[in-house]
């Protein structure tokens, strides 16, 4: 009798797991074509934005390559000049015409050279070819800048 119930036991467990696993008792639901569509809309949208953005950044790059970095080989490298704040109102660089009639040259402060580490600002060195004509005005770069005010903008 007991080997008996033990069959049965285990038939009732079996044909329960079988109940459970069957496909009928899985609800299966798919994306209806309204949803693909709309899901392929999104990333043709997103897929012309990261163009743009990638057309973007690459002319960023480039424009600041060629105008702030010296590049040799495998290697660029940016180009500071160090510079200090000589002088006071009182006691500077004199400034002023010197001609005969004029109000004397007063003192003012100035810019100047200052290797020492403790400088007080660097001054970034520009290719003179991007301090040509017009080169913001290239309509890549141009964008770029565009984008670029408008994201500053934002984060205020």
């Amino acid at each position: 009798m007991k080997k008996l119930l033990m069959l049965v036991g285990v038939a009732v467990v079996a044909a329960a797991m079988y109940v459970a696993a069957s496909s009928a008792s899985q609800q299966s639901t798919f994306a209806s074509q309204k949803e693909v569509a709309a899901l392929q809309k999104k990333v043709a949208t997103m897929s012309k934005t990261l163009k743009a953005v990638k057309t973007a950044a690459n002319a960023a790059a480039g424009f600041i390559g060629t105008c702030f970095l010296t590049v040799s080989g495998k290697n660029a490298a940016e180009t500071t000049f160090p510079v200090s704040q000589f002088g006071s109102a009182g006691d500077g660089f004199l400034y002023g015409s010197t001609a005969a009639g004029a109000a004397a040259p007063i003192a003012r402060t100035a810019l100047d050279y200052d290797p020492s580490p403790a400088a007080f600002a660097h001054l970034q060195e520009v290719n003179t070819v991007c301090g040509t004509g017009t080169p913001l005005r290239h309509d890549a770069v141009h964008s770029a800048d565009s984008r670029l005010l408008r994201w500053a903008k934002r984060t205020r």
